[in-house]
């Protein structure tokens, strides 16, 4: 379930990425409107501008224009430091395939450092979007690797942020708990939402540990809460509201496992909003699933059918009677939030 958020993403400089958060849909202002003249500097500024807003297509088309205006004057490094860009931007959009070959290309045969960590990261992004784990795992740990040697603020933060998304969809929390807090150390000038993204997936983690063995660790469960309010209140005082889904999906969680149903079902119900406002599907997936439990915790059957069967309407539509199943069984301790 990893996205990206918009107003706080650098394109292509993924220092300070809020990874595993949503990215809405980019402007859908025409791309053949863009003006793509100029020259390289400020062809690639205009397309971090566009990037940081989440208008990818234009970014893309940007990006592409300012590598054919270093490729015009025989500069190379700059014209791979663009083709990153686009892969950024494309990836974004969905077509991490069809840039892998490019990034691959300049990830082997560059000298520049900071090309090749733009290339492994966008690289570990793409693999990650398609469901390829394994080999993203790979390019983030070159990413990690390339950005100790990058002068850039934030390059091993925005690694580790993103080795910590994919260590947590493969169900390693402990071990991604430990890469998003030392990102908080190295996270020095980051923008507030960056940081508070850090902080709310450090504070699912550490939530998930807390419920652990089917018990509560009162001191893990205080240090998630505090992270995730904390994450909350900075959320709405940047006004950043594709990524308030995530702490109140978080709480819900919580809350439900603390048997505290009417603030879980307080949270769901605002997670679940957020998700269809900014067209996250993954995450209004996992609302309805808690949202049902949290019914069934009320002994309110009627509700919980309603939310188990707009599940498996909307997204199990192959599974007849899920439903039902859910009906009869609890498998929140099998369930990850951030796969």
């Amino acid at each position: 379930m990893t996205a990206t958020v918009v107003p706080f993403r650098s394109s292509p400089e993924p220092a300070f990425v809020p990874e595993r958060v949503y990215a809405p849909e980019p402007d859908t202002c025409v791309v053949d409107t863009v003006d793509t003249t100029g020259d390289f500097e400020t062809l690639r500024d205009r397309a971090r501008e566009f990037g940081n807003s989440g208008s990818y297509r234009e970014a893309a088309a940007l990006y592409r224009r300012a590598a054919d205006a270093a490729a015009a004057i025989g500069d190379a490094d700059r014209a791979d430091e663009a083709i990153c860009g686009w892969g950024t931007a494309e990836t974004e959009l969905g077509n991490g395939a069809k840039v892998m070959a490019e990034l691959r290309r300049i990830l082997l045969g560059s000298s520049v450092d900071y090309n090749c960590w733009l290339a492994s990261y966008t690289l570990a992004r793409a693999h990650e979007l398609e469901g390829q784990i394994k080999k993203a795992l790979f390019y983030a740990q070159l990413s990690l690797q390339h950005s100790g040697y990058v002068d850039r603020p934030g390059s091993t933060a925005g690694s580790r942020n993103l080795l910590g998304n994919l260590l947590m969809t493969e169900g390693r929390e402990a071990d991604a708990a430990a890469e998003y807090r030392t990102a908080l150390k190295e996270s020095h000038g980051a923008p507030p939402a960056w940081t508070a993204t850090v902080e709310v997936n450090l504070g699912y983690c550490v939530l998930a540990d807390a419920f652990a063995d089917n018990r509560v660790h009162r001191r893990r469960l205080r240090e998630g809460l505090r992270l995730t309010y904390r994450s909350l209140r900075t959320l709405r005082r940047e006004e950043a509201g594709p990524l308030l889904v995530w702490p109140h999906l978080d709480l819900c969680f919580a809350y439900l496992e603390m048997e505290r149903p009417e603030p879980a079902m307080r949270h769901g119900r605002r997670a679940l909003e957020l998700a269809e406002r900014y067209e996250n599907r993954d995450v209004a997936k996992n609302c309805l699933y808690l949202l049902g439990q949290t019914a069934m915790l009320q002994h309110d059957t009627e509700a919980a059918r309603q939310f188990f069967g707009e599940l498996e309407e909307r997204f199990y539509s192959d599974r007849a009677g899920i439903a039902d199943v859910l009906m009869s069984l609890d498998l929140r301790q099998v369930v990850n939030l951030r796969a």
